[in-house]
């Protein structure tokens, strides 16, 4: 779940800056989507949009009680040192962006900082970047898989984990 605070503060579960697109539909607040979660004992992960509020974030997933079950993923190296001190322990990915790969300089930095690995746009997940992640221990998610024929492309590939914005998601061919 993409999750950021709108105006008041209360983190919601959205993935835009500014909600105008959903302007006239109702935003889930993120407090109700963990709650759902852990009702029905679904593991959450959560790429948050927004840095300097990662104290705030973590109190509100240790108030669910449902930090067990909660992966954090954040964009930027600062946010994860934060959220490194914060959670201890627990699993952190690093997501990379459109222009980003995972090169052997990120695989150092997340090694340095403890983290559990990297979820990275589909269009920059080669063997490459699969094997290099994996030789330092690291789990290599990729997003956004559409297909059926990714999914399948993506599994030869040997990944950790797929992350898919379509419903229901795409089964292999």
């Amino acid at each position: 779940m993409d999750v950021r605070r709108n105006s008041d503060g209360t983190w919601v579960v959205f993935h835009d800056p500014i909600p105008q697109r959903m302007s006239d539909k109702p935003v889930l607040q993120l407090s109700d989507a963990l709650t759902f979660c852990r009702s029905r004992r679904l593991e959450v992960y959560l790429d948050v949009k927004e840095t300097q509020a990662e104290r705030s974030l973590s109190q509100l997933i240790r108030k669910s009680g449902w930090l067990r079950r909660t992966t954090v993923l954040a964009g930027r190296p600062s946010s994860l040192r934060r959220w490194r001190r914060l959670l201890p322990g627990r699993p952190l990915f690093w997501v990379t962006g459109f222009r980003s790969s995972v090169t052997s300089r990120a695989v150092a930095q997340a090694s340095r900082l403890g983290l559990t690995g990297f979820v990275s746009y589909e269009g920059r997940v080669t063997r490459t970047t699969v094997e290099r992640a994996h030789r330092a221990g690291l789990k290599l998610f990729v997003w956004t898989v559409r297909t059926a024929a990714d999914l399948k492309r993506f599994t030869r590939l040997e990944v950790d984990g797929i992350m898919s914005e379509v419903w229901p998601p795409p089964r292999s061919i």
